[in-house]
Parts: structure tokens; C-alpha cells; sequence
């Protein structure tokens, strides 16, 4: 294993969009939808950094667009709100040609023509349209909430594929490693025989090490096969398109978390852009039961209309008539759809306050559960180390003393066994505890594509 030196938290990924504030604001009014990351699809032509992997995951993942569309679709929705603050003005004009017969009498026949301008605007109605637009601004609140917590899950995903591809190649070694051990020991004991020195069986058991390696070889070579697949497919690649990865340098100083469990907890509920989303949705809920409460209260409307009709005929008569006036409408009784319109808002909202609460501890248990995984996982990468140590140094004297003409080859396949599964165990556990310190990011929602943070 080689000595390693970590990247700050994965930020490097950040690059990988534009510079903009939060996208959304729970409290205030929403900011401009964040534009899409414009990218350069060259990067294959060269060897490809965990930031790299980053860029282009976020860049031509199919998500990235899909949630983009989705954010300016809802931004419309958004901006169709606007249009009840301000009055309708309708414009209307046409032609009409009559003709009339009178039996055994003359004919006439008229050519009007008319055009008219109304407007209608609606000028309180007690809060019900500050309501409506409160609504889709949550929502649309809700939407870019979702997509800032998709996007910090695809760095996340694109990171530990990354990481999955060199354990699958540190296995793929080991693998060798062992095949080469396995064969030394095969190559020993036939000789041994030949010499009359050992009995056939330990040939034979020697040879069935031997080919049991070469079996774990072929397995971990299909390992890595499907991790450089599932990484190239995740960056909008085919499986089968080669990627040139550069492998980060990682040491021990830097492969920690804060200690303090309790902050960690305060993060991830500041800051987890699902929370985001669902106050969001708790808002809106809000909103609808604001919205229903003012289907009860009276409207005002200004309306206002100019027409004029023309005889086309020499001496045809012309007019025009103007009106103005101010109407309030009252619902007086409406068969009491109003009033369960609004229990259903105040049941819904609850519900949003309970499904929020339930979030918040379901988070809680993310993070708990992701912390002790990534203690577990510290734990078992250092005390690999030292089992790597002493099952090395045993296996070289068994397989020693075995040549020597001492022990037996019991003891060198039980010593090379051994040894192949700490070699796992150590390759394996420091990449499940890159991947766990990365998951504790990601928990606790430090991974946010567009402000960077700082202490972790």
C-alpha cells in the first residue's frame, strides 16, 4: 500500500460549477436558477484526478440536465404567478354582413363593423394571490433544494466508483501477489518430491493452492472490469470506454473527521439541502391553508371597456360606448367546499410538520450510523496494518524453513492463506475508509456544488 495524501474534502468537485450563492432562499425570495455547467469532453485524452471525475459526472450525467430542466420549468411556473398582480386587456374587433328579403317587398343588406378594449384587474382580494405565488415559490424553493441534494449525491457517487476502481485494482494485485506466493510453493514442494524429500500429497496440496489462486486472479480481474464500468457509465460514457485515472495520494493525518458528534449532528440539520426542501414543502403547505382561508373573504375588481360599431354605408350610423366600474364579489355559501378545502390545507400542513420532524431524525440516524461505520472502518484499516505486518513475516519463514526441509507445506499454504486474506482486508479497508469519510460528508451535507466550507 502506498503512503497517501487526501484531498481537502472532496471540494475539489466544486470547480465543477459556477460560482453562484445558495439557488434558493427558504425565508426571503427566490435568486435566479444557477446556469448550467458548460464543459469540455477532452478530459480522456489525459489522466483524470478525483476533481476531474467530479467535473464530468456533474457535467454530462444525465441528472445534472434532467434536474436543470426541471428547476426552469418550475422558475416559469414561478414567474406565471406575477401575472395576477397586474390587469388583463383584451382586444376584440370584426365584421359582420346582413342581408334581408322581404317576400314580394325589397331587399337590405348592412356591412357592420365594431372593436372593442376591455380590461379587468383584480385589486385585493385578501391575501389569496400573495397565497398562490407563495406557493410555487416554495415549490420552486423545493425544486432547486432537491437538485442542490441529487447533485451533492452524484459527487458522492462519482467518488466512491472512483475510489472502487483502485480497490478493485489493489485486489487485482494482491490476487497476483498471492498467485505468485502460491506458485513458489508449488514449484518447492515438486521439487521436494522429485528429490523424494516430501510425499506426493504435498504436491497436490500445493498444486490445489496454486490453482485456487489462479481462480481468485480471474475473479478479481472481472472486479475490476465492472468498477471501471460503472464508473465510465456514471460520467455518461459505455462501460467499455477506457478512463486513465491518476491515483491520489492519501495519509493517515488526513483521513479524520471532528470527534465531536454532537456539532456533526447541528451540521447535517443546518445544512442537508433535503431539509432545505422540506421546509420548503412545510411552507407551502402554509401558503395553501392561507390561500383557502381567503376563497371565504370578498374580491374587488376594476373593469373597464370601450366599444364602437360602424355601418359601413354612406349615412350609416356610427357609435361607441365607454364603461368603468368597481365589482365586489362575496361568496355566500359555496355548498361548504370552502371550508373543507380548508381542512384539508390544515390536515396537509401537519402532515408537512410531521414529515419534517420524522426527516430530521431519520437524518440524525444517517449521520450516527455513518460516524461509528467510519470509526469501524479507521479501526479496522489500522489494525490491518499490523496484521499485514506479522502475516507476512510468517508467511516468508514458513515457505523458508518449508525449503530448508523444515515444517511442512500444511504450514506454508496455512501461512500464504492467511496472509492473502490480510492483504485483502488491508487494501479493502483503506478504500472502505476513504468511501466512509466521503459518505460523512455527503451526511452531513458539507458537499454543496455551490458555496465551499471550511474545518472539515
Amino acid at each position: 500500500m502506498k503512503t497517501h495524501l487526501l484531498i481537502p474534502s472532496l471540494l475539489f468537485g466544486l470547480l465543477a460549477l459556477p460560482a453562484h450563492a445558495d439557488p434558493f432562499d427558504i425565508e426571503g425570495e427566490v435568486t435566479p436558477v444557477p446556469k448550467a455547467p458548460v464543459c469540455s469532453t477532452n478530459a480522456t485524452k489525459e489522466k483524470l484526478h478525483l476533481a476531474d471525475v467530479i467535473n464530468l459526472a456533474l457535467c454530462q450525467n444525465p441528472q445534472t440536465q434532467k434536474l436543470y430542466m426541471g428547476a426552469l420549468a418550475t422558475a416559469a411556473e414561478y414567474g406565471q404567478t406575477k401575472s395576477d398582480y397586474l390587469p388583463t386587456l383584451d382586444f376584440n374587433a370584426g365584421i359582420n354582413q346582413s342581408d334581408t328579403t322581404i317576400h314580394h317587398g325589397r331587399n337590405s343588406n348592412s356591412t357592420m363593423a365594431s372593436a372593442g378594449l376591455s380590461l379587468n384587474w383584480l385589486l385585493f382580494d385578501f391575501g389569496g394571490r400573495e397565497a398562490s405565488t407563495k406557493i410555487v415559490r416554495q415549490s420552486l424553493n423545493a425544486a432547486l433544494a432537491t437538485r442542490s441534494d441529487t447533485l451533492q449525491s452524484l459527487i458522492f457517487e462519482a467518488a466512491e466508483a472512483y475510489y472502487q476502481v483502485f480497490a478493485a485494482q489493489e485486489e487485482y494485485n494482491n490476487s497476483n501477489a498471492t498467485l505468485a506466493a502460491a506458485l513458489s510453493a508449488f514449484e518447492a514442494a515438486a521439487k521436494r518430491y522429485e528429490l523424494g524429500l516430501a510425499a506426493l500429497s504435498d504436491k497436490l496440496q500445493a498444486e490445489t493452492s496454486y490453482s485456487e489462486a489462479q481462480l481468485s486472479v480471474t475473479k478479481a480481474e472481472e472486479s475490476l472490469a465492472l468498477a471501471k464500468g460503472r464508473l465510465a457509465v456514471l460520467l455518461n460514457f459505455s462501460p467499455d470506454q477506457s478512463l486513465d485515472l491518476y491515483e491520489e495520494k492519501y495519509s493517515m493525518d488526513n483521513l479524520m473527521v471532528p470527534d465531536n458528534i454532537t456539532n456533526l449532528l447541528k451540521t447535517a440539520l443546518n445544512n442537508r439541502s433535503d431539509i432545505q426542501a422540506k421546509k420548503a414543502a412545510v411552507k407551502q403547505a402554509e401558503s395553501t391553508l392561507d390561500m383557502q382561508k381567503a376563497q371565504n373573504a370578498p374580491s374587488f375588481n376594476l373593469s373597464a371597456g370601450l366599444n364602437g360599431q360602424d355601418e359601413l354605408t354612406k349615412n350609416g350610423p356610427r357609435s361607441h360606448t365607454s364603461s368603468v366600474g368597481l365589482t365586489m364579489t362575496v361568496p355566500l355559501f359555496t355548498g361548504f367546499k370552502n371550508s373543507y378545502r380548508t381542512s384539508q390545507a390544515r390536515y396537509q400542513l401537519e402532515q408537512s410538520k410531521a414529515e419534517l420532524k420524522q426527516l430530521e431524525n431519520n437524518i440524525q440516524q444517517e449521520v450516527w450510523t455513518t460516524y461509528q461505520n467510519f470509526i469501524t472502518a479507521k479501526k479496522t484499516y489500522e489494525i490491518s496494518l499490523t496484521m499485514f505486518a506479522s502475516a507476512d513475516q510468517n508467511a516468508k519463514v514458513a515457505l523458508g524453513a518449508y525449503k530448508a526441509g523444515k515444517g511442512s507445506i500444511l504450514n506454508v499454504l496455512d501461512a500464504q492463506s492467511k496472509l492473502a486474506d490480510v492483504r485483502t482486508t488491508k487494501s479493502q479497508s483503506f478504500y472502505d475508509l476513504l468511501i466512509a469519510k466521503t459518505n460523512m460528508i455527503r451526511k452531513i451535507g458539507l458537499i454543496d456544488p455551490f458555496k465551499t466550507n471550511k474545518g472539515f
